[in-house]
């Protein structure tokens, strides 16, 4: 079942690849009030890659990567329970940010492919239970591309989301 769904996405893949829109997903991290790292990247199905270190990173400035067909499906699977339909925006003042922490860093992933593009941004401030796996989705999932060693690991202050591999359990 699993090599089956694999097949239909990369045969997906492939077909709006050939019309030169391969499917894309865009993360945009955020600054916070220490040092949190600040950082921006894309990445296609197509397996290219583009980074760009902005504060607290290992890599400042452009680096280009590739990834793999696995590395993709792994990576889009991670974020794919969160894509909304169109913009969700969880900071302060939505029903799901009731408990704001302020001066936590944000990300914004964006869904771009021939059907449509939407957009999730979230505010790591946001502490309200049910973002717990969002959160934890969205810090670990540049780990399981190639970026997650551009970025610098940093350990922020007590009680805030840290980056870690989404197969540790909280």
């Amino acid at each position: 079942m699993v090599m089956l769904i694999a097949r239909v996405a990369f045969a997906l893949a492939a077909s709006l690849m050939e019309q030169g829109q391969a499917p894309s997903i865009v993360v945009e991290r955020g600054p916070c009030l220490g040092e949190c790292p600040v950082y921006r990247f894309k990445v296609t199905a197509a397996g290219g890659g583009e980074f760009e270190g902005q504060r607290f990173t290992n890599i400042h400035g452009q680096q280009s990567f590739s990834i793999t067909p696995r590395e993709w499906s792994a990576f889009q699977s991670a974020l794919a329970p969160y894509r909304p339909h169109g913009n969700e925006d969880i900071t302060a003042g939505h029903p799901r940010c009731t408990q704001m922490a302020t001066d936590h860093p944000s990300v914004s992933v964006t869904w771009i492919d021939a059907e449509r593009t939407d957009q999730l941004f979230f505010n790591f401030g946001c502490k309200d239970p049910q973002n717990d796996a969002l959160a934890q989705a969205l810090a670990a999932a540049p780990d399981l591309l190639p970026v997650g060693k551009l970025i610098e690991d940093r350990r922020l202050e007590d009680g805030a989301w840290e980056r870690r591999p989404l197969s540790v359990p909280k």
